[in-house]
């Protein structure tokens, strides 16, 4: 068995490279149709007026690079004068890159597209540009913004993140941790979706089938941040959080609680069924599984709409989306950890109207014209605007899942600015005692300790 394994794990590596590869070849495929489209359409409107270079820091990867890149030929058709230029990352790489930059107060880029999470520490390092002097050049545009973007995910893009915090940023990007699932393996197991954690163990072990190579659930486990962004999925399903108050006087860890304890022991118990790939895991090794058949379940994913195109996926119209199970405790409730990327716009750049009209641009949806949302997300968008969502549904399970999620969503990061080193302190705990490095009780104990430190090195707690 331990061999069968091992060449499972070898295989999706291996097709987790040549992913990356298949992705680029599509991107550009995608960015031809664009042209094409491009090419035989013709604008209400040529803003000549505006011009300047437009320098886009961004990750790589058909849902941020790519859906960009397929926008653009009809920008350039409305905007002749402004050249738009894009350096891509992959994501892991451009979080840390964009803290040196700003850090640095370096002004090569004029249009940063990163996770919302780094917001605080952007506005701590005093990187942000407020938008709402743009936003009212154009009253009619933002309100369609406002109204098609839902509240609790164009909020976290401002500071403080609320409904009258001040703009800095706006999302074309919609993302969640959702619940993934092979819909005719349930079929065929007469299995109904599950909406616990405790049915979701249940049918894990109906449909795992290592002998054949096909393993019931899969996730992003790898040590660290991407474990403990899983983790906190589970806490929150539980009634959990991260402080017992975000406020002054409070900020106390929450970890080993109940609900803690229950998270954690779910997702151990889900990990006897796990595919090869989870203990180490990121989004893309995730993706290959699930796109090869090998993996057929996962409660708490970053799900992608790409595995509803054919061109990825053995199984485009057999996997579904749903909200993430909540815990069998009473407190437990149906929780989704929004994810997502937005623009910002350094202060200290260069053509910052330029900028702006690249950031609308791409935010737009059918607002300015609906060409723009048909090639991002032919090319791979996920949108965070639910008229896209709704729109694209019946070519995209996933969006469906999305759409529903997002009514149930809460921040997959606490916005401060020690967000990655706390969600990573309780990840490598919490992946310690799943790999069966340390027991429960000492993992939840070490969660606690180490996020007070943080907190207490940060000056939480001084008077």
């Amino acid at each position: 068995m331990a061999d069968k394994s091992d060449e499972v794990l070898k295989r999706t590596l291996e097709e987790t490279r040549r992913y990356r590869i298949t992705r680029r070849h599509l991107m550009q495929g995608a960015v031809a149709s664009a042209a094409a489209l491009a090419a035989t359409w013709k604008p209400r409107e040529v803003r000549a007026d505006v011009s300047g270079s437009v320098n886009v820091y961004t990750s790589s990867g058909l849902r941020w690079e790519g859906s960009m890149r397929a926008a653009l030929p009809l920008f350039e058709q409305v905007y002749p004068n402004i050249d738009v230029n894009f350096v891509a990352e992959p994501i892991g790489e451009t979080f840390p890159k964009i803290n040196v930059m700003m850090e640095s107060q370096i002004d090569t880029f004029n249009v940063i597209y990163t996770d919302y999470g780094q917001w605080p520490s952007m506005y701590v390092k005093e990187a942000l540009t407020p938008l709402q002097p743009f936003a009212d050049q154009d009253p009619a545009w933002f309100e369609d913004y406002l109204n098609d973007v839902p509240r609790e995910i164009s909020k976290l893009y401002r500071v403080p993140p609320e409904q009258d915090g001040e703009l800095y940023g706006l999302t074309p990007d919609g993302n969640a941790l959702l619940a993934t699932y092979r819909k005719d393996v349930l079929d065929k197991h007469g299995i109904s979706y599950p909406e616990t954690f405790e049915e979701w163990i249940e049918a894990a072990k109906e449909v795992h089938d290592p002998d054949n190579e096909v393993y019931a659930y899969c996730a992003s486990l790898q040590r660290g941040a991407w474990f403990g962004f899983n983790f906190w999925a589970a806490l929150a399903a539980h009634g959990g959080s991260w402080f017992d108050r975000m406020e002054k006087g409070y900020w106390n860890p929450t970890f080993n609680t109940e609900a803690g304890y229950l998270a954690l022991k779910a997702m151990k118990e889900l990990q006897a069924y796990a595919h090869p790939v989870t203990s180490n895991a990121t989004e893309d090794e995730v993706n290959r599984a699930f796109a090869n058949g090998s993996a057929l379940l996962g409660p708490n994913t970053w799900g992608t709409a790409v595995l509803n195109k054919p061109e990825y996926s053995k199984f485009p119209e057999e996997f579904h989306w749903d909200v993430p199970p909540r815990g069998s405790n009473p407190e437990g409730v149906h929780k989704a950890l929004t994810g997502g990327l937005g623009q910002f716009i350094p202060p200290w750049s260069a053509d910052h109207q330029a900028a702006w009209e690249w950031i609308k641009w791409i935010n737009s949806g059918d607002m300015t014209d609906p060409r723009i949302g048909e090639a991002m997300v032919e090319a791979g968008g996920q949108p965070s605007r639910v008229s896209l969502l709704s729109k694209y549904a019946d070519q995209r399970n996933f969006f469906k899942g999305l759409a529903k999620a997002i009514q149930v969503a809460t921040p997959y990061l606490m916005l401060v600015p020690e967000a990655i080193p706390l969600v990573s302190a309780f990840g490598e705990e919490g992946a310690d005692y799943v790999n069966d490095q340390k027991d429960i009780e000492d993992a939840l104990e070490a969660m606690d300790r180490r996020c007070r430190r943080i907190m207490e090195d940060s000056g939480y707690y001084d008077d």
